[in-house]
């Protein structure tokens, strides 16, 4: 009974090492980043963005008789008003692009944020710009993106 004994504390003391030595194994310590606003080494290209608001007319389009279209003025239909548009503007060159006001949050959010992360001007059409302005083409090879 008493080697019984012996031997299971034997093997709780080689379990408890081996748990404790695993666990201090993959233990990794914990780190801090400090950042220092006042120390800033450069800015990005700023965009500037702003409601805009451009005149619109409502026309007609007509078929003519070798089947093409052409837009007509059609006083019955005619309508005149303003639309609003987010227009951005790229203030280091000429380059501008407006965006209409429907465009889904989320894709205006990851426009923004291209745009500001890689200097590249917003093109359509987006699908394009998207693998064109990535963010992948900035960052060192290194360093994890998490996406």
């Amino acid at each position: 009974m008493r080697f019984i004994n012996y031997v299971l504390a034997l093997l709780c003391v080689a379990l408890l090492y081996t748990c404790h030595t695993a666990v201090k194994v993959t233990e990794t310590p914990p780190y801090i980043r400090q950042i220092r606003p006042n120390e800033v080494i450069g800015y990005h290209s700023p965009v500037q963005m702003r409601i805009a608001w451009y005149p619109y007319r409502n026309l007609a389009v007509k078929k003519k008789a070798n089947n093409d279209w052409t837009v007509v003025q059609n006083d019955t239909m005619t309508k005149e008003g303003f639309i609003p548009v987010i227009l951005i503007d790229y203030l280091n060159n000429t380059d501008s692009i407006w965006l209409e006001m429907n465009t889904d949050n989320e894709t205006l959010g990851r426009l923004i944020k291209h745009t500001l992360m890689t200097e590249e001007p917003i093109t359509k059409p987006y699908s394009s710009y998207f693998e064109f302005a990535s963010c992948t083409r900035c960052h060192p090879p290194e360093v994890d993106k998490g996406f």
